[in-house]
């Protein structure tokens, strides 16, 4: 895939240098590429991903409680939290890992983060490719 067309779509976005992960997603549904190519790409361009749908990042200034929405009180059933512990390997779980076990239960992408945050479980890789190097 050609990465001008990601770079166009991301272009477009109305917010100059920011882009939310839904629209990142969107973006790489739309062209039929990987997520983390969007990702990449809007790093080449310093595009700052936020609003991140487990709730990890980009939900207001960064170094502040309000920047992430993990932590919060939620309560997900014992079946839901032993499908997540049983899905992560060395303390870590996948984004897409949580994405499917939302999907899989009915519960709410944040309140998977939140329920693998509650379990110290570190998220790990990002889809976008958030937190390379970490």
């Amino acid at each position: 895939m050609n990465t001008k067309k990601i770079e166009e779509m991301i272009r477009i976005y109305p917010e100059k240098d920011k882009l939310p992960c839904p629209v990142a997603h969107f973006i790489a549904a739309s062209l039929k590429v990987d997520p983390e190519a969007v990702g990449d790409v809007a790093t080449v361009l310093n595009v700052k991903l936020y609003q991140c749908q487990l709730g990890l990042f980009g939900y207001g200034r960064k170094g502040i409680s309000a920047y992430k929405i993990l932590g919060r009180p939620v309560e997900v059933s014992d079946s839901v939290l032993e499908k997540i512990k049983a899905a992560a390997t060395d303390g870590t779980i996948s984004c897409r890992q949580l994405w499917d076990i939302a999907d899989e239960t009915g519960v709410l992408r944040p309140e998977a983060g939140n329920a693998a945050d509650s379990l110290g479980l570190k998220i790990n890789p990002c889809q976008l490719g958030a937190f390379k190097g970490k």
